[in-house]
């Protein structure tokens, strides 16, 4: 039985009443800017109450800790399974692996080690052939683990995940971003498969659950979410904004405690989640430290959270506003008994306690700090986008290529030997023509017009048409819908697109300009970057392919055929 089922928390007191404020134990997201909203005050309090195992990560040098904890050594269990390998390749390419599975099986085969599916990744892409499908696929897993390899073997790891009652800190510091990554995922996946009443705290969400991009964390994230609650197991996902984090864990957290924002587009995202009429953006941008907004289940409460070793007395009256927060500082400093009344003997300052404008001074250099950190995912992202569209366009063109030279294969050899109205005689002129004019001009041109038998027009057509629709039944569900009403009004504004189907949907602008960009490489669209103007044009291409082997009602049937793959399939 689940011995966290129905658990309820002190999370603190009502600002301005001073009453008692419960949350239940449930998959919790805290935000606030760092150093002045009290966030890892408030995951402390909570666990110290909780009286459960916790576990946390520290990522960055520097950072603020807890106050009471115990640090462990850093858990991986390492995997070499085609299932693991295949989870890092879609992290990687930020994509659903499909056909590369049998390239994945054959690098992983008799593997226990990722250094030993990394030699074999060496060897099977020095045998593949340049820019075919599958010495791409190995280039990527290779690149990935030349970054991971060699610091999974310069650190020590534990191959037991043994935590005590508190919070349990893995120091992750000294570790690039992709190796902190898979020893979270791997601590996770311990978790749900050998332990219960766990919570485990996902630092710098915004980094290892990412909007956009996939990473070894947000794939098992979800799982992780679906399982754990049954049997007691939770995330506590800390950020310093929403923004930039993933929605799909997000929409599974019951509680979120809301912290101080400054930033413009945060502190109405906050306003978003709590509802604008209720809240001004003061409200958010003012919050004290300590000071949260909760949205606990249906309810919402704006809540003084109590630190722990603070007495409830103390924290009720800064709920009430009878003394400033800074009062419960010297209990954080020498953490004991919760319900001691004594206060601890007072140590004299050596500085002086910090004015206003010490606070906005800190507050402007927060927000820099947010800035740089968020252009620095940006880039990020951004690079990884275009590392993955060259892997994507590299292997399409080597498909398109694959595709082409066997459709003309067998298109010739079934010319030549079945059809009798085109035989030797018809390739031998074409050939010669085409000789005459490469030797008389010197320079590329095309082909005469030449009255040939239809079976060489079906050919060619076949094969565009192929081509095409290929393309079309490959593009994603959702991108079909954008698709569809682009062919009804033939001609549309981006941003009129955009308004219609996606702002709603609440996608952001990056998956807007992808799903462009795969509905321009299926050639059914034209997007005119400096207009904004999308424009149908599948009839166009058609008739730039084969207007001078078929005439316009043949064309027209082509296109409502090709279009009509767009529709959703029969069951």
């Amino acid at each position: 039985m689940n011995s966290l089922a129905g658990l309820k928390i002190l999370l603190g007191f009502e600002v301005g009443t001073g009453e008692e404020v419960y949350m239940n134990l449930h998959h919790t997201v805290i935000t606030g800017m760092t150093q002045l909203s009290g966030k890892t005050t408030t995951l402390e309090a909570l666990i110290s109450r909780s009286k459960k195992q916790a576990i946390a990560f520290k990522t960055k040098r520097g950072e603020g800790g807890f106050n009471n904890y115990i640090e462990i050594q850093p858990f991986f269990n390492q995997r070499a399974d085609w299932q693991y390998v295949s989870s890092i390749l879609e992290a990687v390419l930020r994509e659903k692996m499909r056909f590369e599975r049998p390239w994945i099986m054959r690098a992983t085969k008799n593997t226990k080690t990722l250094r030993e599916v990394l030699e074999n990744i060496q060897q099977l892409r020095a045998e593949s052939n340049p820019t075919t499908l599958a010495e791409n696929v190995y280039t990527a897993l290779e690149e990935y683990l030349k970054i991971v390899v060699p610091q999974i073997e310069k650190f020590e790891f534990s191959k037991k995940l043994m935590l005590h009652e508190g919070i349990n800190v893995m120091d992750l510091t000294l570790m690039s971003v992709e190796l902190q990554s898979l020893v979270i995922q791997s601590t996770m996946e311990f978790v749900i498969s050998k332990l219960q009443d766990v919570i485990i705290i996902i630092p710098e969400a915004w980094e290892h659950l990412p909007q956009g991009r996939n990473t070894p964390v947000k794939l098992y994230a979800e799982t992780f979410i679906r399982k754990g609650a049954s049997i007691g197991n939770y995330l506590f996902i800390d950020s310093q904004d929403i923004a930039g984090i993933d929605k799909t864990p997000l929409r599974q957290c019951n509680n979120w405690i809301l912290g101080r924002q400054r930033e413009g587009h945060e502190v109405e995202r906050v306003r978003e989640q709590l509802g604008k009429t209720k809240f001004s953006a003061d409200d958010i941008r003012t919050l004290p430290i300590g000071h949260f907004y909760a949205i606990l289940g249906d309810e919402i409460k704006n809540v003084y959270v109590l630190p722990a070793g603070v007495p409830d007395e103390l924290g009720k009256k800064v709920a009430k506003g009878e003394i400033d927060s800074s009062e419960v500082k010297k209990y954080l400093s020498n953490p004991g008994d919760e319900n001691k009344k004594e206060a601890p003997i007072d140590v004299p300052q050596l500085l002086p306690a910090p004015n206003d404008t010490t606070l906005k001074r800190i507050e402007d250099l927060e927000l820099k700090i947010i800035k740089i950190e968020k252009e620095a995912s940006l880039l990020r992202s951004e690079f990884e986008l275009l590392r993955r569209d060259i892997t994507n366009i590299n292997l399409k063109f080597n498909d398109i290529i694959s595709i082409q030279k066997q459709d003309r294969k067998e298109d010739v050899v079934k010319i030549i030997t079945e059809n009798t109205t085109f035989n030797i005689d018809d390739l031998n002129l074409l050939v010669d023509q085409r000789m005459h004019q490469i030797l008389k001009y010197d320079r590329p041109t095309t082909f005469v017009n030449i009255d040939v038998s239809s079976a060489f027009k079906n050919a060619i057509k076949d094969n565009i048409l192929k081509q095409i629709a290929f393309n079309i039944r490959n593009i994603p569900k959702n991108t079909t819908t954008a698709a569809m009403l682009i062919h009804e009004r033939k001609t549309m504004r981006r941003g009129e697109l955009y308004g219609l189907l996606y702002s709603s949907m609440g996608k952001r602008m990056d998956d807007f300009y992808k799903d462009i960009q795969l509905l321009e490489e299926a050639k059914i669209i034209n997007y005119n970057k400096d207009t904004g103007i999308i424009k149908w044009s599948l009839g166009e291409y058609l008739e730039k392919e084969l207007g001078n082997l078929y005439d316009e009602n043949t064309r027209n049937e082509f296109e409502n055929y090709l279009t009509s793959l767009l529709l959703p399939a029969n069951n």
